[in-house]
């Protein structure tokens, strides 16, 4: 995987999805998901705070996609969903990485109900300080269940609890990315 081009995107927290046909293709395109059937093809997204969610099919469909709030509302999972089901996956599993938690993520007000509006009361929630805050794995759930795709996997990882670890925007106002890659040999 390491010797081949990887495909990757230009992210801007939105809905597009764009497919893979061999290792390297659509390198830098702007979107936040990416789809292939091509054997060899590592998929990549780059993540901080934002949820990084893999998904599969037994069908050697692969996809990978940046979901950050925006980016749900978007509808960005239902769309690598979509495009997954075009390419011929039929049952979609999801992995969610690292990503902010409810007890770090201070949300405005007027922002968390208009993501609630969208995804449901269930991404509401407080932080360890009290204040209103959005629950990006409840919202990541709620996103992938409109999408029709099981979750079989939640890393449980805060990246800005355990920002020492992983790269945080929000604990540590870092520029830098970790990589969330998916393979299909």
């Amino acid at each position: 995987m390491l010797d081949r081009p990887w495909s990757w995107l230009r992210q801007v927290h939105g809905d597009h999805v764009v497919d893979v046909g061999s290792p390297g293709d659509g390198a830098g395109a702007e979107g936040d998901g990416l789809v292939s059937t091509a054997r060899g093809t590592a998929l990549a997204v780059f993540t901080a705070d934002c949820a990084p969610v893999a998904m599969a099919s037994p069908e050697g469909v692969i996809g990978v996609a940046h979901a950050g709030w925006r980016g749900l509302l978007a509808g960005i999972l239902e769309r690598t969903a979509e495009r997954m089901r075009q390419a011929g996956a039929t049952d979609i599993t999801a992995a969610l990485g690292p990503c902010i938690h409810v007890e770090c993520y201070e949300f405005s007000p007027a922002d968390l109900d208009t993501v609630a509006g969208g995804l449901g009361d269930a991404v509401r929630g407080h932080t360890s300080a009290g204040t209103p805050a959005l629950d990006m794995p409840a919202a990541v759930a709620a996103s992938l269940s409109r999408a029709g795709v099981s979750l079989a996997h939640d890393a449980g990882v805060c990246t800005a609890c355990a920002a020492s670890e992983y790269f945080s925007h929000r604990a540590r106002a870092e520029p830098e990315r970790q990589a969330t890659v998916v393979w299909l040999p």
